[in-house]
């Protein structure tokens, strides 16, 4: 507000400064000497009139102008609240990991590029059991330890999800079969050392199987996920607390 009455008082003395040049030179052209009473008035009508109208204009764009910075910064607040529901709704809730939905959607995106990747397919071992034993709190706890395992062991540029119950999955954007063995065979590791003691008793071994499947370019999701769970269930045929990528290769 005080930068408004500055600029009107400004903006009127100007005005009074050209009122008494404009009355100088009328006078000076007709070849009448100074008058006090004109002169006055020539300083007068600009404070009176003209104060009045520019301190309200004034007002007014200030009016408009934080009326539209306050427009701006609750754009931005209801984009971030926005942005923030958005991404929520892609999160599993316990896990942080991407839902489903999400995860199948990000992997879809890739399909029409040339580039491949690989799949694994992650199953918590005798996951009942720790509910039947320990309760829902326990396995919700354990959920989360294993998707913690599993944002260690990937890069941030691969996609991680939740499926549904114990099963997660993990696309390796751009890797070939070779290297989402070892990557699998390193996280099945990090979930077997993981030191869980559900409720502060004895601590209890958390495993897990792993299915890989390659996802070349032109598969679609189904397809990958088909081959996956072919061999996640060949892992937990032959033992579980193991990685299969095919007949030939597996890790205990």
């Amino acid at each position: 507000m005080k930068q408004v009455w500055l600029q009107s008082i400004a903006v009127t003395l100007m005005a009074v400064i050209g009122s008494l040049l404009v009355c100088w030179g009328v006078l000076v052209f007709e070849g009448k000497p100074l008058d006090g009473e004109v002169v006055l008035l020539s300083m007068l009508s600009p404070v009176l009139l003209g104060f009045p109208i520019v301190f309200f204009l004034l007002y007014q764009k200030r009016k408009v102008r934080l009326a539209h910075l306050e427009l701006s910064a609750a754009h931005d607040e209801l984009a971030a609240v926005h942005r923030r529901l958005a991404e929520k709704a892609r999160r599993d809730d316990l896990t942080g990991l991407l839902n489903r939905g999400a995860f199948v959607s990000a992997i879809d995106a890739t399909r029409g590029h040339k580039s491949r990747g690989c799949l694994l397919v992650v199953d918590a071992d005798n996951f009942k059991q720790i509910n039947d034993s320990f309760g829902h709190l326990a396995g919700d706890e354990a959920l989360r330890r294993i998707s913690a395992a599993i944002r260690e062991n990937v890069r941030r540029s691969d996609f991680q999800g939740r499926l549904g119950g114990e099963e997660f999955g993990i696309f390796l954007c751009g890797a070939d079969l070779a290297n989402a063995y070892i990557i699998a065979e390193r996280l099945r590791q990090a979930v077997e050392a993981i030191a869980f003691a559900p409720q502060g008793r004895e601590i209890l071994r958390m495993t897990v199987s792993i299915g890989i499947a390659d996802a070349p370019a032109p598969a679609t999701f189904p397809e990958i996920m088909a081959k996956a769970d072919k061999r996640l269930y060949e892992a937990k045929e032959r033992g579980r607390n193991r990685v299969v990528m095919s007949a030939e290769r597996d890790a205990a």
